[in-house]
């Protein structure tokens, strides 16, 4: 199950690709292609006229793939809240189990929550819920959920380089990152070239942390 904060994933070009990997198995081989010839590939391929292509099997992958998109906090936590029915529906209609959850940007609408912290929404007095309150939410419901449907859980965010840091000593940490074994290096031996800023309530409900070099994204589960 993936659930799109960032709003940035393309299921269009999810779809092609999963053709495109159909056809390359069904005809023996994967070929390995250059960007620029697999992109062509994918926008132009008509595999429909492909006899080797295997619609059944398209269709089951897809079905595999449970996607959500929220547009902010108040739909992403609703989404989390229905999770557990969504989940079950599934498995009634498909007898699919969802064994990995898949948030994409979990800090997607941490400064839009605490930029309208204290404004009113809409005609009423009523505030916005804090970035403390979203946070605590977001981490009751996620234990809920893993209590009646274990799964591994992987939410990413981009990462804020802080200004105590020059780029020499991020490039240096950089280094230190992709030359050493990670279970060598010591949270107190290595401090990671970025500013945390999720709410702690966040930070400790995560156990592994992985940072992504020049990308900028940090994967969290």
């Amino acid at each position: 199950m993936f659930i799109d904060l960032d709003c940035r994933f393309d299921i269009l070009r999810l779809s092609k690709m999963l053709k495109h990997r159909i056809n390359g198995q069904s005809n023996g081989s994967i070929k390995k292609i250059d960007q620029e010839h697999m992109d062509f590939d994918l926008w132009n391929n008509d595999t429909k006229k492909n006899p080797t292509y295997d619609e059944e099997l398209y269709s089951l992958c897809m079905r595999r793939f449970l996607f959500i998109r929220c547009y902010d906090s108040f739909q992403f936590l609703a989404t989390l809240k229905t999770l557990h029915y969504r989940i079950q529906k599934e498995q009634e209609l498909h007898g699919i189990s969802v064994h990995i959850l898949m948030i994409d940007g979990i800090g997607a609408f941490h400064w839009i929550d605490r930029a309208s912290t204290f404004m009113p929404l809409g005609a009423t007095n009523r505030k916005t819920p804090s970035l403390q309150t979203v946070s605590e939410t977001v981490v009751q419901e996620i234990r809920k959920l893993l209590l009646l449907h274990p799964m591994l859980v992987i939410a990413t965010k981009a990462t804020i380089f802080g200004d105590r840091y020059s780029m020499t000593e991020t490039k240096r940490n950089l280094g230190k990152l992709d030359a050493s074994n990670s279970r060598s290096i010591s949270s107190t031996s290595l401090q990671l070239p970025y500013r945390e800023y999720m709410p702690s309530v966040w930070q400790t409900f995560v156990t592994h942390r992985v940072l992504v070099g020049a990308s900028g994204l940090e994967f969290s589960l």
